[in-house]
């Protein structure tokens, strides 16, 4: 094969391998993405304790629409509901009381938060309301 050939049989490959859907990070670490019911069950009279980039939280989901929050000394109460298989929240004034929506990445007990294609938040998912929300 001449030069130009080998360099053009090269650049096909590679714009092909970056057609290809790759898994995310994510899924190769053993971690598969919730479906919406999924993370609804999980949740119910459950409780995340996880930790984000400004440090650690537990959040008491007591219904299928209402949560409390205990982070950085502060208490809070909060909304979340699902769409389509996204965790959407919105807290009283944490993040200005705008509504997220993320994906849940679940491994066990443990669940990690993905937006944007990063993971923001890692937690365990803990039998019940262990710190009394």
């Amino acid at each position: 094969m001449t030069g130009w050939k080998l360099a053009l049989a090269g650049t096909i490959a590679m714009t092909l391998g970056a057609c290809a859907a790759a898994p995310t990070v994510t899924e190769l670490d053993g971690f598969k993405k919730m479906k919406g019911a999924e993370i609804a069950a999980a949740l119910v009279g459950n409780s995340l304790d996880g930790e984000d980039s400004d440090g650690e939280y537990i959040i008491h989901y007591d219904t299928a629409s209402t949560m409390k929050i205990s982070y950085q000394g502060r208490f809070e109460s909060g909304v979340w509901r699902i769409k389509g298989d996204r965790y959407c929240r919105r807290w009283e004034s944490f993040g200005k009381g705008k509504e997220r929506c993320l994906h849940f990445y679940r491994s066990g007990d443990q669940i990690n938060w993905v937006r944007k294609g990063g993971i923001s938040d890692r937690s365990i998912l803990v039998q019940g309301n262990p710190a009394s929300l």
